[in-house]
């Protein structure tokens, strides 16, 4: 691939705090530390001379959609761009590529997220939730992909990303890579070969 191509990776909504302590005081919560699957595979791809951008949403877990799109304004992304998104994320990506029309090459979807959620009365909803996943996400967007999507999703993961992610599969016709026993892609998960794989294909 040629090695100008340019990758924007997106974390997802955390929870506001992590046993008392503050996300943002959580270095392994950075999506640009190498410590976790997503900084890991930044560098791995800078290593072959992509360019990567990991943009943070500040408080995220709260943080409302323009929010979201704001920080992604800031970003480059044009048809040499390959999107990752994780949960949250993967569903603001497709949300704002839809509403900015731009065309991009590849999309990769991490246990993505979608309005599904909101359909769980069990679940302890976000602020922001129901304005955050107002958007549908529609098949006419393929047409903004130049190559294809591609969904990476694990078996243990929760049912309504299991549901959200047969949802894109059907409308956006994407490949599913299913894996066993990552669950919803905590950063606890040191390297995750398989995204880099797929990037660079």
């Amino acid at each position: 691939m040629d090695q100008k191509s340019n990758v924007v990776m997106l974390h997802g909504r955390w929870p506001e705090k992590i046993d008392g302590e503050f996300i943002a005081d959580i270095p392994s919560c950075d999506s640009n530390y190498e410590g976790n699957w997503m900084g890991w595979t930044k560098e791995r791809l800078e290593e072959k001379g992509y360019s990567v951008t990991c943009p943070i949403i500040v408080d995220a877990w709260k943080a409302s959609y323009e929010e979201w799109k704001r920080e992604l304004d800031k970003v480059t992304i044009d048809e040499n761009t390959i999107l990752v998104g994780l949960s949250a994320g993967a569903y603001a990506l497709l949300r704002w590529l839809g509403e900015s029309g731009e065309k991009v090459k590849k999309v990769i979807l991490i246990a993505p997220a979608s309005k599904r959620m909101l359909d769980n009365p069990n679940r302890d909803k976000a602020p922001q939730e129901e304005e955050f996943y107002s958007s549908e996400i529609m098949p006419g967007l393929k047409s903004q992909i130049q190559e294809r999507v591609v969904i990476i999703v694990s078996n243990d993961d929760y049912a309504d990303i299991l549901q959200s992610a047969e949802l894109f599969k059907e409308v956006l016709d994407a490949k599913v890579i299913r894996l066993d026993g990552l669950g919803h892609f905590s950063f606890l998960i040191k390297t995750l070969p398989e995204l880099v794989e797929e990037i660079m294909k």
